[in-house]
């Protein structure tokens, strides 16, 4: 019997010594990464220089004379097509109006039916001119747009250009960060799964330009939630290439997920 007792004492034990080295939640990198791993960005000393660089092509698109022609029409086609949208919205709130009064009316004490047989009359009308008139010229116009669109975009292909719609586009962008010292932003990374709460730090820099320019470069980054990595706008680092690798941690885990996206420094 005491036989049995030790040996049950001892079985307990190690099942507690057992308990204790349990590790708690779990952490998985394997396939951890960022939808988009390379990001441009541009010196701030040399963002005023970018967005001339940037406004002189667009200039020089606009300058062009099959391209003016083109985006003149298109210019023309979407003022027709904001005109049209306007009258489809009145046209809408004209129809909801005479559904309002139709409620209204038919939930009455006494209804009048043949005031809700008008008020039908000119709801069905509208929805006709709606539907006859107003979708085919709307769609028209916005085939209209995108052929136009299209054709610019193939022009500044074979131009080997940005087409002036993403031109502008980036002009406002950069003007927005100068304005508003808004940060270079990455997504967040995506295929981690682990036990929440998980924190990401920067873990290190390296670049092709050598230690010191990592290491200023490293000065202006930082890493909050899910991954997502924040550059100072005002980071001035030599031009070139920065790899970045992060320390992904958790309660009992941590991993390095090491050269996880890349920064491109330009001039």
């Amino acid at each position: 019997m005491k036989k049995l007792l030790y040996i049950l004492l001892l079985w307990g034990c190690s099942f507690l010594h057992a308990c204790d080295d349990v590790t708690v939640g779990y952490l998985d990198s394997a396939h951890a990464g960022y939808a988009i791993n390379t990001l441009e960005i541009v010196r701030f000393s040399n963002l005023t220089q970018e967005i001339e660089g940037l406004q002189t092509t667009l200039e020089a698109l606009h300058a062009h004379e099959e391209l003016s022609g083109l985006m003149g029409e298109l210019e023309t086609s979407n003022a027709k097509l904001k005109e049209l949208d306007a009258k489809g919205e009145e046209m809408q709130a004209q129809i909801d109006a005479l559904m309002e009064k139709i409620d209204i009316e038919s939930g009455a004490l006494n209804p009048d039916e043949d005031k809700i047989a008008e008020l039908y009359a000119e709801a069905e009308e509208l929805a006709l001119l709606w539907e006859e008139e107003f979708l085919p010229q709307k769609y028209d116009l916005e085939d209209e747009v995108y052929a136009l669109t299209d054709q610019i975009i193939e022009i500044c292909a074979e131009m080997g250009e940005d087409d002036p719609f993403t031109i502008e586009e980036q002009i406002g962008q950069l003007q927005n960060q100068v304005e508003k010292n808004t940060p270079w932003t990455t997504s967040t990374i995506g295929q981690i799964l682990g036990t929440e709460p998980m924190r990401y730090y920067l873990e290190s820099v390296r670049s092709d330009q050598g230690e010191k320019a990592a290491e200023d470069f490293a000065s202006h980054v930082q890493v909050v939630g899910g991954g997502r990595i924040y550059v100072d706008m005002k980071m001035d680092s030599p031009a070139g290439k920065y790899f970045i690798s992060l320390r992904v941690e958790n309660e009992g885990h941590s991993v390095v997920l090491p050269d996880v996206f890349t920064f491109i420094v330009k001039d």
